[in-house]
């Protein structure tokens, strides 16, 4: 299969034999069918995007654990496939989006190349990732792949090297680049802000390329106080797009201390961005969706031009943000002959109404709702706080729980190892999290008007 970029019409296409779009479709394509329906196709006529109905995390849930789980020999999503996982975080059977491993690794190279693009790598550059990795995780793999696409060194410490080897390891090997999950990121930093002077001049860290979950504005400030003038870019991606946008202040300009968007870079040759009104989002219709003008925000919703065996076409994100024309000041880096395809995605965040992001992982309010209603845990009133840390900004998380005194067979430490293994608690996050059961409703925190139990207390972006 060819492993170029893909025209919109060859993915429109597609879509509609494949079960993501079609129910009728028991299993996507082969190549060779693939290649018919490439031939067929009348390029003079321009598919309509707006047509397309929206594409659900909920629905991909749904065909996909269908499809991982079918073991015909004729069900091609198991074939040639790079697994990507995601939703480890809400619960249940994390979603396995599989991507063409050709695909995936033209994706890989073609944001190497954009990365350098942008001018946040240089051939003389030598980065150590820190990213979490096992458990299905790829981040590891994934960014050390792309960074070295771009031209740079790398080493991959992995998520079992402590922060202590990590920050030895930056002065050993004169390493200016440090990238890694926000959180690990933080760690480090933290781990360097308690050294002796003289080791900490050894560190000559220039740049940071966070990915995974965002930094805000008090966690960059930490980073530019311990480590000075360092620049902080970003990676962005998922499950189901791969690597598509990068953060830099290069391009986008500082971000301002209360600014509460990230600005990201990307390019329309690989992803198409619409931005749709929350209200048309929430309109039972989804086919016909107009997007808002350039410049008003409302929720993300992508179409790949990366993936052609199981296309993403208008697909719901559940991000919030708005599109933006790249500034001028970008063309002292990027060439003439790329800037007309760059655009910028400023980011708000999660729309808050489904879910909510901690320690690198999604976690959907329907999972935890329907978590915390399993009878045998007997739980009668739940709150989740999400706060800071105070003796560095990282983010906590705060489980609270009032259980019935009749509850059965479980103890209570037996509800809270349910609970940590349900938020993803490992020994690195352990220190962040806090599980407390209580014995009356006044220990929840409630509103200021109606005084009710508020189930999601978020402290962390207020």
């Amino acid at each position: 299969m060819a492993t170029e970029r893909y025209q919109l019409a060859d993915i429109v296409a597609v879509a509609k034999i494949h079960p993501f779009y079609n129910p009728d479709s028991v299993y996507p394509a082969d190549t060779e069918r693939i290649e018919e329906i490439r031939e067929l196709i009348d390029r003079q006529s321009k598919p309509v995007l707006q047509e397309q109905a929206l594409l659900t995390k909920k629905k991909l849930y749904k065909v996909i654990e269908r499809l991982v789980h079918d073991m015909d020999p004729l069900n091609t999503y198991r074939r040639s496939s790079y697994m990507s996982i995601t939703g480890g975080g809400s619960g249940g059977l994390p979603m396995m989006f599989a991507v063409d491993v050709h695909e995936n690794r033209q994706q890989r190279a073609q944001m190497g190349n954009f990365i350098k693009l942008c001018g946040i790598i240089e051939p003389s550059d030598w980065v150590l990732s820190t990213h979490l990795s096992g458990g299905f995780y790829r981040s590891l793999d994934l960014t050390t792949e792309i960074i070295e696409n771009a031209g740079a060194t790398v080493l991959s410490a992995g998520s079992y090297m402590p922060p202590t080897e990590v920050v030895k390891s930056l002065a050993d090997y004169h390493v200016n680049v440090l990238t890694g999950d926000g959180c690990q990121v933080i760690q480090v930093v933290h781990q360097i802000s308690m050294l002796p002077q003289d080791h900490r001049d050894r560190i000559h860290l220039e740049k940071i390329i966070y990915t995974s979950e965002p930094l805000n504005s008090p966690q960059r400030a930490f980073i530019q106080t311990v480590l000075g003038d360092v620049k902080i870019f970003s990676i962005m991606g998922s499950s189901e797009a791969g690597p598509w946008a990068i953060s830099s202040p290069d391009l986008t300009g500082k971000q301002s201390p209360t600014q509460c968007s990230t600005d990201f870079i990307f390019d329309t040759r690989n992803m198409l961005i619409e931005i749709i009104s929350p209200s048309d989002i929430d309109d039972t219709a989804q086919c016909d969706l107009t997007p808002v003008p350039p410049g008003e925000t409302g929720v993300i919703v992508q179409t790949s031009l990366q993936r052609l065996r199981n296309p993403l076409i208008r697909y719901n994100t559940g991000d919030i943000g708005s599109v933006h024309p790249l500034p001028d000041s970008a063309s002292a880096i990027v060439p003439e002959a790329d800037r007309e395809y760059l655009r910028i995605l400023r980011m708000h965040g999660r729309d808050h109404r489904f879910s909510f992001k901690w320690y690198g992982c999604y976690f959907e309010f329907d999972n935890i709702e329907t978590f915390m209603q399993i009878e045998e845990y007997g739980i009668l009133q739940w709150q989740i706080i999400l706060g800071r840390l105070e003796s560095s900004p990282q983010s906590t998380l705060e489980v609270r729980l009032l259980r019935c005194p009749q509850a059965g067979d479980l103890s209570n430490n037996d509800v809270k190892h349910r609970v940590e293994a349900f938020f993803v608690v490992l020994p690195e996050n352990r220190h962040l999290v806090r599980i407390l059961f209580v014995d009356v409703l006044d220990r929840f925190e409630r509103s200021v008007t109606a005084r009710k139990i508020i189930k999601f207390v978020d402290k962390w972006n207020h």
